[in-house]
C-alpha cells in the first residue's frame, strides 16, 4: 500500500538533532523496516509539519529561529532518509513524495522555488491555526492574498494542493484559486480526511467539500485513525473501527458518486507519535495493515477496487509526480 500522509521527515528530523524525540536508533530502524519491509509499504506522502510555534518548542523542543531555518530542516531530513536506504533499512525502490505541512515558514515565492528544487512537490498550505497564508480547522478565516499567490504558484510549480485541515473558508478559497489556475497536470487533494456526517470532526469532509474535489478531479484520502472514524472511538474495538473505516468508504463511493481511480488510504502518522492517546486508537495495526486494509475492501467491492485502492491511485500520483523532478 501507498500511505499518504505520513509525518516521517519530521520524525527523521527529530531523531537525528534532538536526541531520539520520538524514538531511539533501535526502535526506530526496527519501525522503519516493520513498515517498508515486513509489511511492504511502498511510500507515499511524507511530511515535515509545522504546528504553531508554542506547540512546536514545547511539544518538539523545537526553537523558532530554527523552524525559520525549513530548508535546513528539509534537507537534513532528506539525507537522513537515503541514509536509511542506504543502510537497507529502507528499500531503495520505496518511492516518496516530500511535503510540508504548515507552510508557515515558507516566507517567499522563491523560498517555494529553492525547496522545490530541492524535492519539494506537495504543500499542505495551513495546519490547524492561522498562519500567514490562510487559516486552518480551528479558526474561521479563509485565504489571505499572499496565500492565493502560494496557491497560483505552487500550481505553476507542479506542487500538490493538499486542502486536509484547511477550514471552510480556506478550502472554499483554495478550491476557486485552483479552478481558475489549474493545469492539465495540477493535483489536489485531502490526503487525510474522511465524511464528516458519519463523524463529526472539523477535519472530516462536508458532502459539500465532497462534491467540491469530485467536481475539481481531486483525491480524497480516506484515513484510519479511529478518531476520524466514529465519534465515540476510545471505547470502540478493532472491530468496530474497522467496519466504520468501510463506512466511510462505502459513503464516498456509493452515496457521493467518488469516482474509485481518486480514492487513496493515510494512516496519519503510523506508530511514531508519542501521542498514544491519539495516534494509537487506529482501526487497523501496523504490524498487519495493507493486508488488513486490502482483505476489507476485497471483501467488499473485489481485488480491481481494491488494488486501486492501496496501490494503483496512489502510484499513478507518484509517478506523475516523480517525472516532473
Amino acid at each position: 500500500m501507498y500511505d499518504m500522509h505520513y509525518d516521517l521527515l519530521t520524525i527523521l528530523y527529530f531523531n537525528m538533532v534532538k536526541n531520539n524525540k520520538f524514538a531511539n536508533k533501535e526502535k526506530l530502524i526496527y519501525d522503519l523496516k516493520q513498515i517498508y519491509q515486513d509489511n511492504n509499504v511502498l511510500g507515499g506522502i511524507i511530511n515535515l509539519y509545522f504546528m504553531t510555534p508554542e506547540e512546536m518548542n514545547e511539544e518538539l523542543d523545537i526553537s523558532l529561529q530554527e523552524m525559520s531555518n525549513i530548508r535546513n530542516m528539509f534537507l537534513k531530513s532528506i539525507g537522513f532518509l537515503n541514509t536509511m536506504k542506504k543502510q537497507g533499512i529502507i528499500p531503495y525502490n520505496k518511492n516518496f513524495i516530500y511535503s510540508i505541512e504548515g507552510c508557515d515558514y515558507i516566507q517567499t515565492e522563491k523560498d517555494l522555488e529553492g525547496l522545490y528544487e530541492l524535492g519539494l512537490r506537495s504543500i499542505i498550505p495551513v495546519w490547524n491555526h492561522r498562519n500567514q497564508y490562510g487559516s486552518g480547522n480551528r479558526t474561521e478565516a479563509g485565504l489571505t492574498k499572499k496565500g492565493i499567490s502560494l496557491i497560483k504558484k505552487a500550481i505553476d510549480l507542479g506542487i500538490i494542493i493538499d486542502v486536509s485541515h484547511a477550514n471552510m473558508n480556506t478550502f472554499n478559497d483554495i478550491l476557486d484559486v485552483y479552478s481558475d489556475n489549474r493545469k492539465e497536470d495540477s493535483i489536489i487533494m485531502a490526503s487525510h480526511s474522511n465524511i464528516r456526517s458519519l463523524c463529526d470532526r472539523d477535519r472530516n469532509l462536508t458532502d459539500f467539500q465532497i462534491q467540491r474535489l469530485k467536481d475539481s478531479n481531486g483525491y480524497i484520502g480516506l484515513f484510519t485513525n479511529g478518531n476520524f472514524l466514529l465519534n465515540n472511538n476510545e471505547n470502540a474495538t478493532y472491530v468496530e473501527r474497522q467496519n466504520n473505516f468501510l463506512k466511510h468508504l462505502d459513503y464516498l463511493i456509493n452515496t457521493m458518486k467518488f469516482p474509485i481511480d481518486k480514492i487513496l488510504l493515510s494512516t496519519d502518522d503510523m506508530n511514531f507519535n508519542p501521542d498514544k492517546s491519539y495516534h494509537h486508537l487506529e482501526a487497523f495495526p501496523i504490524e498487519t495493515i495493507s493486508r488488513d486494509i486490502f482483505r476489507k475492501i476485497y471483501d467488499r467491492y473485489g481485488y480491481d477496487v481494491a488494488n486501486k485502492i492501496i496501490r494503483e491511485n496512489a502510484e499513478y500520483i507518484v509517478n506523475k509526480v516523480k517525472k516532473k523532478g
